[in-house]
């Protein structure tokens, strides 16, 4: 481990900062960068950021909402998806992970679980720990589907035990996304990062960066762990920004 946070830092030398994107909603924002993979033997150029100098680059803006996207970003909650993965077929939720990933029972089992076994990942709670000091606000924007009873952008189990996990104020909210694209944009994040209001969100997929990017904000890849039922490929690797050590 020591290894390969020195791998991170000597990159972070190497390369160049980008800068943030200050479009308006609705702005499609090109995007090309050819994305990195984390276990792969030689690394793409990208800018290795750590939360010291994300903080430095947010002095002087006012607080802003900031969205996390929550599995692998947030939390390591990849035990319910190995449960559903591994028995699905015997609570009728699919023989395989795609069967299961569109089955609204398992999402109703996921929401009434409420992540209570889940782990928040401690690169997380540093990056919370520091927009709450500045006074920003937190949501949360996540891939999943909503619990079939449940009203979205509201607080539901699975938000309280998010605000128990970091500290968060009793009105955070959760935005789910069920993976479709809306209101005419192309990725999945985009409508509901636009309609929590981000100014910045940070993601561990492709879909969080490349929503980011069409919503016209700054978005920043967060690693997954290598124990994550996700590919460790981290699906394709885009993002120019990406935290070091956001693996833990």
């Amino acid at each position: 481990m020591m290894k390969k946070s020195f791998v991170l830092l000597f990159i972070t030398a190497l390369c160049t900062a980008c800068t943030a994107p200050t479009a308006t909603a609705k702005t499609k924002v090109p995007y090309t960068h050819e994305g990195f993979y984390t276990n792969a033997p030689t690394q793409k150029a990208v800018h290795f950021v750590d939360i010291e100098g994300i903080k430095k680059s947010l002095e002087g803006k006012p607080p802003m909402t900031v969205s996390f996207d929550v599995d692998d970003t947030s939390i390591f909650s990849s035990s319910y998806f190995h449960y559903g993965f591994t028995f699905g077929d015997k609570f009728g939720w699919g023989s395989n992970p795609k069967e299961v990933l569109h089955n609204q029972g398992f999402w109703d089992y996921i929401a009434e679980q409420a992540d209570k076994h889940s782990i928040p990942k401690q690169s997380a709670k540093n990056l919370i720990k520091m927009h709450l000091e500045r006074g920003d606000k937190i949501v949360f924007v996540t891939g999943r589907t909503k619990h079939s009873k449940a009203k979205n952008g509201t607080v539901t189990e699975t938000a309280k035990v998010l605000q128990q996990y970091f500290g968060l104020p009793k009105d955070t909210v959760i935005w789910y996304t069920a993976n479709t694209p809306t209101d005419g944009y192309k990725h999945p994040k985009t409508a509901y990062i636009v309609k929590a209001g981000s100014q910045l969100h940070y993601g561990d997929s492709d879909d969080d960066i490349l929503s980011a990017r069409e919503a016209g904000i700054r978005g920043i890849r967060v690693q997954r762990s290598y124990s994550s039922t996700n590919p460790q490929k981290m699906n394709g690797g885009y993002g120019e920004e990406v935290l070091i050590n956001s693996a833990w």
